[in-house]
């Protein structure tokens, strides 16, 4: 085949595959041609801003500005967008079981044959490009739940289902939005509620809330948004005349609910008046938005959280409003004891004491963190306390500190210590104590479980392990039980014992092994002999060990039974403080380290 014959078979196949890419890929298919042929209009719901409804009773008028559907006829009003999205939606889909085509001589005859040519049921459209497309609903036809339309201007008669008759002759009760404000509470940025029993204000600030009447004081963020949620997303249950009636009580409502919106200048305002007579009306109320013209009839239950709450019911519990990530630093000051000093480095937490730090328990420092974000008040005590001395406050018992840390000048904080919040604490009493933030008036009451988990010591927050050396290197063991005194001695790697028996070697490593890496479940606090049963100790372990020329050496001393029979008091000499021993631990501790004959 010549070289001119194979190029123009190329260009025509390159030809035939782009007609078939770029002209039968646009074709509808056989079924696609058939379900657009059976639709009696084409119209895109999206570009819909008009709807008219004619029927027997009324005519409606249907309008879209900027997203939001209106009434304009017979009333002004909201419309319910949930409603128009069916009616559009069924006439978008609206597929013909037939059609019924006439000669241009015989239509007017036919068409009005069919109901179809003077309706009293017509339905119009209004596209955003201005074109308009109106249905009119004749007779039913011969098929049970079937009805005749046409297109105004056509002379073809469809037969469809009954189901947009029905849409077309609802009232405009029916198009009404029955959600009775279109505020969104996230925009509600003030709210006054004023009832015969007293009033207050709330504020919003950002994303949280404080009151503003009758007193200065931290709201419940949550509880606010959610009372405001349930008012204004109300379900209206009927709409009234637009004058109210004396009977309604709404010239002296029983409530008045004013809102201040942002974006808005008008005010929003809700009155709420008396209860409709019968048993219908027992469980609700009339009420007047000042947005909607219409008197309406909600549900109390909707609107009682709101307006029969009194100020304690939406105050924030929480102790403090301070964000875990902004907090650098928890400072710990005991009375009479010594300040302790808490800071993070990097994503770690450590114990600070001058220029110097050392490693903490970074679980319960994050834990302390957790338990004062989350603590809560349990009950408001005052809200003047001009007088601490009689809440145990003027010296409290505790005084815990969360701050911000900036090590060095920057745009937006200068170098130094910001203190975030500051807790005074009063000592326990029964199940409570005194609280107080040091910037605000009120006293509050708190968990003594919260001032129970707060540190008082430095020793409470030291890691968990205990100890940690090589058992290799341990060359000499101690154990004394009462007065009997056990001496094991390592020559050229064996363990030796003088005197009589033989060494239980497997005691011996099972020992080494806890002691090398021992851990406890908490720390106790400082060591009280006394107390502790720690005086004259239950058992002690005295280990010796040499690593090249350096030596050193370790006591374990072992006490009284701590919270219960499942564990004890016990110490070490290379740390401060008496931590909790295993009871389990305890016994391979104290297992006898020699087979006696």
């Amino acid at each position: 085949m010549k070289p001119r014959t194979t190029l123009t078979l190329l260009a025509i196949g390159g030809a035939c595959f782009g007609y078939i890419w770029f002209v039968e890929r646009n074709q509808k298919t056989t079924r696609e041609l058939a379900d657009t042929t059976a639709r009696v209009v084409e119209i895109e719901q999206s570009k819909i801003n008009g709807i008219s409804i004619k029927n027997s009773e009324t005519s409606i008028e249907l309008s879209k500005k900027d997203g939001i559907w209106k009434i304009e006829q017979p009333l002004a009003d909201r419309a319910d967008s949930t409603a128009i999205s069916q009616l559009l939606s069924m006439v978008e889909t609206l597929r013909h079981d037939s059609r019924i085509d006439f000669p241009s001589a015989q239509a007017a005859e036919k068409l009005k044959e069919f109901g179809v040519t003077e309706s009293d049921l017509r339905l119009k459209i209004k596209s955003d490009s201005g074109k308009e497309t109106e249905l009119l609903l004749g007779n039913d036809s011969a098929i049970e739940g079937k009805v005749y339309v046409r297109v105004n201007g056509s002379d073809t008669v469809y037969v469809v289902r009954n189901a947009l008759r029905n849409q077309v002759t609802k009232k405009a009760e029916d198009f009404r939005d029955k959600k009775l404000a279109e505020t969104a509470p996230s925009l509600v940025s003030k709210v006054h509620v004023k009832t015969a029993e007293g009033e207050f204000e709330l504020e919003r600030k950002n994303t949280h809330w404080d009151f503003v009447k009758p007193l200065r004081a931290r709201a419940a963020d949550q509880k606010v948004n959610d009372l405001l949620a349930g008012v204004l997303n109300a379900q209206v249950s009927q709409f009234l005349a637009e004058a109210p009636t004396p009977e309604q009580a709404l010239s002296e409502p029983r409530a008045t609910v004013t809102m201040s919106v942002e974006g808005e200048k008008e005010l929003l305002v809700l009155l709420v008046g008396a209860a409709p007579t019968g048993d219908d009306g027992k469980d609700k109320c009339f009420a007047k938005l000042s947005s909607r013209a219409a008197v309406t009839v909600l549900s109390n239950a909707a609107l009682d959280p709101l307006i029969k709450a009194r100020p304690n019911d939406l105050r924030d519990r929480k102790l403090i409003r301070v964000a875990s990530d902004i907090v650098d630093r928890i400072t710990i000051e005991p009375h009479g004891k010594p300040k302790i000093v808490v800071a993070r480095k990097g994503e770690n937490w450590v114990l600070k004491s001058g220029e110097s730090e050392s490693t903490i328990n970074e679980i319960l420092a994050s834990k302390l963190l957790a338990d004062l974000q989350s603590a809560e008040a349990t009950n408001f005590v005052a809200d003047v306390a001009a007088d601490l001395s009689q809440y145990h406050l003027s010296e409290p018992s505790l005084r815990v500190t969360l701050s911000s840390y900036a090590s060095e000048n920057r745009v937006e904080t200068d170098a130094g210590e910001k203190v975030l919040a500051k807790l005074l604490f009063g000592p326990p009493e029964g199940d409570n104590a005194y609280c107080k933030l040091d910037d605000e008036p009120f006293v509050v009451a708190a968990s003594k479980n919260l001032i129970g988990s707060i540190p008082a010591d430095a020793i409470l927050l030291q890691p968990l392990d205990v100890v940690d050396f090589n058992p290799d290197d341990v060359v000499k063991i101690s154990s004394r039980k009462g007065s009997d005194t056990t001496v094991l001695e390592k020559r050229d790697g064996v363990w030796k014992v003088s005197g009589e028996g033989s060494v239980n070697l497997p005691a011996v490593q099972a020992m080494l092994s806890l002691v090398s890496h021992l851990r406890t479940p908490k720390w106790i606090g400082p060591v009280e002999p006394a107390s502790q049963g720690l005086e004259k100790p239950e058992f002690e372990l005295h280990f010796e060990s040499k690593k090249g020329d350096q030596t050193s050496s370790l006591k374990l001393s072992v006490g009284s039974p701590y919270e219960g029979e499942n564990s004890l008091h016990a110490t070490v000499s290379s740390k401060p403080g008496t931590f909790s021993l295993n009871k389990a631990d305890k016994d391979i501790l104290s297992a006898p380290l020699l087979h006696h004959p």
